[in-house]
């Protein structure tokens, strides 16, 4: 295990994230939404706001930023509980296999701990074998009786322009 330090990413840090995202993005093939400018105009407006709809770890060895995790604290309505939810947790390739990604799910779990959170979700992709090896060692509950949705890009606009207006309710 790597000497690490892990904390919120702060305004400062972007440059890092931008780094750690392009290289997430490269490891699925795929390019960048936008160029860097961008992506950091865009992270500084989502990330460093008074409510942030998603917060992210990040993980440094040294200076330099080798892993993140970004999550959502969602609320259960169904159970009253709170929930937090892993959009991404990704290690740098330079690092990986040196317990960052152990570091940063445990202080996640801190987190869910802290905020009485009674449960942490994640998914992973089925081609991704090293991921699923990792979260294997957490001894997580695997769901796999659950399926992954989702609305995206020309399948959203698709909806979209499908979708019937609600019929409204008449009041007597």
């Amino acid at each position: 295990m790597v000497a690490l330090h892990i904390r919120p990413a702060r305004r400062e840090d972007v440059d890092a994230l931008v780094d750690l995202n392009r290289e997430l993005l490269q490891f699925y093939g795929v390019q960048p939404p936008f160029p860097r400018v961008d992506m950091i105009r865009r992270l500084k407006a989502e990330l460093f706001v008074e409510a942030p709809t998603v917060e992210v770890m990040l993980a440094f060895a040294g200076d330099e930023a080798v892993g993140m995790l970004a999550f959502a604290e969602i609320y259960a309505v169904a159970v009253c509980r709170r929930s937090l939810f892993i959009q991404d947790i990704f290690v740098s390739k330079t690092t990986r296999g040196l317990g960052v990604g152990q570091a940063l799910m445990l202080e996640l779990a801190h987190i869910a701990e802290q905020r009485n959170a009674f449960q942490i979700d994640w998914t992973a992709d089925l081609w991704n074998e090293e991921a699923r090896r990792f979260y294997e060692t957490l001894a997580p509950v695997l769901k796999a009786e659950k399926m992954f949705y989702r609305l995206a890009g020309a399948n959203l606009r698709q909806f979209l322009d499908g979708a019937k207006p609600p019929r409204r309710a008449t009041v007597r």
